[in-house]
């Protein structure tokens, strides 16, 4: 598993012509399958600022890699809400589905083979991936 703190402003490296075309900025989350499905990426070189999932050549702890600088590219249209600022995971309180705050999302764990959610780390605690059920502009909300 891997912290999105421990690659968090890491370069993402174009392979073909091994430069940095960008900086991990934060991830692209989709509720409805627990999974991180892309990355939104600052000071881009390419034609946008989100790489998806299905474009990674490579997630290590130094870099993330793309095949070239057009994989950092304008998100899909069903993603072009989740990649703004406004739908990110960190920092957005955590309810449960029956409104009792648990604290603030610090950090997310994720399986870097495939960007399934394991864990969203809270201040003194955690909360299972798996209970993820949305993510809205004011907090992100959990079942149970």
């Amino acid at each position: 598993m891997i912290r999105f703190s421990d690659i968090a402003g890491n370069p993402v490296m174009d392979t073909s012509t091994a430069t940095t075309i960008g900086r991990i900025e934060a991830p692209v989350v989709d509720p409805a399958t627990r999974h991180v499905v892309g990355f939104r990426v600052k000071k881009s070189q390419g034609p946008g600022n989100v790489v998806l999932w299905s474009a990674l050549a490579g997630l290590g702890p130094d870099a993330l890699t793309v095949g070239s600088a057009e994989a950092v590219a304008d998100p899909p249209a069903e993603l072009k809400d989740r990649s703004g600022k406004k739908l990110d995971l960190l920092k957005r309180q955590v309810l449960t589905e029956h409104g009792h705050p648990l604290g603030k999302v610090r950090d997310v764990e994720f399986d870097p083979s495939d960007g399934r959610i394991t864990s969203l780390l809270l201040k003194d605690s955690f909360v299972d991936g798996a209970r993820l059920l949305g993510i809205g502009r004011y907090a992100v909300v959990v079942a149970g």
